[in-house]
């Protein structure tokens, strides 16, 4: 069973990077626009459909790779630490469709109110969503992303995992950090891939690590 889930987990976030690439990759000339500088001025070339199709993606991608973390868990030597894991990995993938949602429903909105109004009409809108979903989109990306990565490379460094240390670098938020790094080595050729991905591709990982950990055991 644990086998299985962890090949669920990786491929649910693949499924999911495959939605980051539909809502994400922009092409050339974007620029970020408005207070918050979340408004992609390149929104308005890029088909409605693509942000839609993404949403089922990651509909998709979620609850599978929520079945990756649910592996690793099974498989930690600590059942406090394990169940604390758990919750918090439930709770954050709850929160990756929720997060991903938005992101794909905001330009979404843009297209539509920015073809008859004006820049700051469409923009005080936005900002009310933004302002709406701020807290719980930070709270859940940080379980999702940031945390579970904590407690994996815990569980690792503890010996509730047998995976090796440097296994490390494959949790969702060194992956993420290394995109970040990417884009300020050089822009220009990482603007969008594979940075827009890399989260997706580190949540992918977790079910692979699920997979190592329990061949290793």
């Amino acid at each position: 069973m644990v086998f299985v889930f962890g090949i669920f987990g990786i491929i649910g976030g693949l499924l999911c990077a495959v939605g980051d690439v539909l809502l994400d990759y922009k092409g050339k000339g974007n620029v970020k626009l408005g207070k918050h500088k979340f408004i992609e001025s390149n929104w308005n070339r890029m088909a409605t459909w693509r942000f839609k199709l993404s949403i089922l993606f990651v509909a998709l991608g979620v609850p599978m790779y929520f079945l990756g973390f649910t592996s690793l868990a099974m498989q930690m030597k600590n059942d406090s630490f394990a169940l604390y894991f758990w919750v918090v990995c439930l709770v954050g993938s709850i929160g990756g469709f929720f997060i991903h949602s938005i992101l794909c429903v905001v330009p979404i909105l843009y297209k539509k109110i920015n073809k008859n109004h004006e820049f700051s009409e469409t923009e005080d809108v936005l900002n009310s969503v933004y302002s709406a979903v701020m807290f719980p989109f930070i709270t859940m990306f940080s379980l999702l992303v940031i945390i579970s990565s904590i407690l994996i490379s815990f569980a690792i460094v503890l010996g509730y995992l047998v995976l090796p240390s440097w296994m490390i670098v494959l949790t969702p938020f060194s992956m993420m950090i290394i995109g970040v790094l990417l884009r300020i080595v050089k822009r220009s050729w990482f603007f969008d891939l594979p940075g827009i991905i890399m989260p997706s591709l580190g949540i992918a990982m977790v079910g692979l690590m699920a997979v190592i950990n329990h061949r290793m055991s």
